[in-house]
């Protein structure tokens, strides 16, 4: 018996230890990255979100199923200007800002936390010579 005691004990402790560790974490679940092309329509900002987070980014613009619709891009250093057209891939956080754009008063806007960003400048097309 008190060979399984003494076993016992320690594995307890630590998977008491390793539920309280998990029930205490801020980790979220995995979301796949989105890629979407926008267009910056502000000068960079820094903001405070609706968790009380400040954050550097952009108000944009983009398409999504035939809509028009707004993000604010949280970037790791802001280096843009309005106007600039990106792609972007990344993830929706569980956070918004309010902020005031196009004459509009302030509005909830989703913040997206942007892990690549590249100019997308289309291409012209192929336009075959002339004889």
């Amino acid at each position: 018996m008190r060979r399984v005691n003494r076993g016992l004990l320690p594995t307890l402790v630590i998977g008491l230890a390793f539920i309280q560790a998990g029930c205490q974490s801020q980790l979220e679940p995995w979301v796949p990255d989105e890629d979407h092309n926008v267009t910056i329509t502000s000068e960079a900002k820094f903001v405070l979100t609706r968790q009380g987070e400040y954050v550097d980014g952009y108000l944009a613009r983009f398409q999504s199923q035939f809509e028009q619709q707004w993000m604010f891009m949280v970037l790791e250093i802001p280096h843009y200007v309005k106007g600039d057209r990106l792609t972007i891939t990344g993830r929706f956080i569980d956070d918004s800002v309010r902020i005031s754009f196009e004459n509009r008063s302030q509005e909830k806007v989703p913040v997206f936390r942007v892990e690549r960003a590249k100019p997308n400048i289309p291409s012209a097309p192929d336009v075959p010579a002339l004889k």
